[in-house]
């Protein structure tokens, strides 16, 4: 009889003579039941693992998570071959980096805040015509003819705008498989691949601030101070999950992020390749099948 290559094996180790070679041939059919893992797991594990490798020494490419119109991320080129590279950094430097970012708009915010029309003189022009830089062949005919705007609301907008870019910046310099992790939970937190917009930020504050007010509709200039209250605060959570990693370093760290993929996606492998042994033993038309 084909005990296989592990039940041949473990017949070999184990020995079929004595009382207990019952039990013995039983518990070879059960392990031969399963075959060696060949290529699909054997692949799977290899992918992952070049992928793993790539983004340990920071040539995996970073996916693109910027909306339209909104300051386009770093060049990863030029970061790479600056003074002091930014990219292949450790969370807790990526969220350090991250906070400083935020502070200095947030302290440049604050002077706007006390003085709106500075806001307005600085800010207005820039986004009347980020709103029609698209839109119209002439820009300065498009900022004449583009419709007044609160100073607030522009700062804002202002405000949305440097966190996106905050934000991607900070996913560029850590890891790329994070950077897609991140995309995805965007996706299944807010159901968007774009959900930073100002639009959709004023209708989620709008929607919050009238559940606070006990249903009182908010206006326009109270949603725009919120928003640019809260575009200068970072995820807690996030922030917190830094903290607990500050002695891990960037190549540890990657490992221990892509340790459940490479193992997750192996084993998936190895069940789809089970799959098939079972399907090509035991399909109609095979009469290899035991009949327990």
């Amino acid at each position: 009889e084909d005990r296989g290559v592990w039940g041949g094996a473990m017949v070999r180790v184990m020995g079929m003579s004595g009382a207990d070679a019952p039990e013995k041939m039983e518990a070879v059919g059960r392990l031969n039941r399963f075959p060696m893992p060949g290529r699909i797991p054997v692949a799977s594990f290899l992918v992952t693992l070049s992928v793993l490798l790539l983004d340990s020494t920071c040539f995996l490419p970073h996916p693109v998570s910027a909306h339209a119109g909104a300051p386009p991320p770093p060049d990863v080129a030029a970061l790479k071959s600056g003074p002091e590279a930014l990219v292949g950094l450790p969370s807790s430097q990526v969220r350090k980096n991250y906070h400083t970012r935020l502070k200095a708009w947030s302290e440049r915010a604050t002077t706007y805040r006390r003085n709106l029309s500075l806001a307005e003189v600085d800010l207005l022009p820039l986004t009347r015509l980020r709103a029609y830089e698209f839109a119209a062949a002439d820009p300065a005919a498009a900022v004449a003819a583009a419709p007044p705007r609160l100073a607030v609301c522009a700062l804002a907008e202002a405000s949305v705008q440097e966190r996106e870019a905050a934000r991607v910046e900070a996913r560029l310099q850590g890891s790329a498989g994070l950077h897609a992790v991140l995309i995805l939970r965007d996706l299944w937190v807010y159901g968007s691949l774009n959900p930073f917009t100002l639009e959709a930020l004023m209708r989620q504050r709008r929607s919050k601030l009238k559940a606070d007010n006990g249903g009182t509709e908010p206006t326009d200039e109270e949603v725009c101070l919120a928003l640019v209250d809260s575009s200068t605060r970072s995820n807690p959570a996030w922030d917190k999950a830094a903290e607990e990693h500050q002695q891990v370093g960037y190549a540890l760290e990657t490992a221990q992020l892509y340790l459940v993929p490479v193992f997750g996606f192996t084993f998936l492998g190895y069940m789809i390749q089970v799959l098939r042994s079972f399907r090509s033993c035991c399909g109609p038309s095979s009469s290899k099948c035991s009949k327990d």
